[in-house]
């Protein structure tokens, strides 16, 4: 058996401001799957890092929203610097990221994430909430259509497919080290 993720490292981009649960549920979810297969999660719902200032979920997030509230729009900016730095570091850092997109769910961070994903020709694998018929049109435009998945258990059964060594892996995308 080829074993071609262990050791790999993967960053899980998605929504978190508007979604129900701070993107915390798929983010658990996947992260054990992966974590079976000897992968290194960046979730940037538990960064690894104790300062406070890099968290934004839960009782951070609550703190942010307050300091938009009360119109508090320079510290705001000033943290979230710190929250875009960290968490697009773990991108520049990762091997491969994975992405849920719910077209519904208003997201900023994980499209830049998605992006600069893209634009260092790591693979990057989609989950898009309705499949491909519900797909933005740019999306096809900026990445391979065969790396958007309908829903997490697509994604997992390439992964083990690719992980095993029984798929191609799209050379330009991916890179296993010995």
């Amino acid at each position: 058996m080829a074993n071609h993720l262990n050791s790999m490292r993967c960053y899980l981009a998605g929504p978190i401001d508007y979604a129900e649960d701070d993107g915390i549920g798929w983010r658990n979810d996947i992260s054990d799957f992966l974590e079976d297969l000897g992968v290194y999660i960046f979730n940037p719902c538990k960064k690894p890092v104790a300062d406070a200032i890099y968290k934004e979920v839960e009782e951070e997030k609550t703190k942010m929203l307050g300091l938009k509230q009360s119109h508090r729009y320079l510290e705001l900016s000033q943290r979230m610097k710190e929250v875009v730095h960290f968490d697009l570091r773990m991108v520049d850092v990762s091997d491969f990221v994975i992405v849920y997109v719910n077209p519904d769910i208003p997201t900023f961070g994980t499209i830049h994430e998605l992006i600069n994903s893209l634009n260092q020709r790591k693979p990057t694998l989609v989950v898009l909430e309705g499949g491909k018929a519900n797909c933005p049109n740019w999306l096809f435009g900026i990445m391979n259509f065969n790396f958007i998945f309908e829903d997490f258990k697509d994604l997992k059964d390439y992964l083990i497919q690719i992980n095993k060594g029984h798929v191609d892996a799209d050379l330009s995308r991916w890179v296993f080290f010995e």
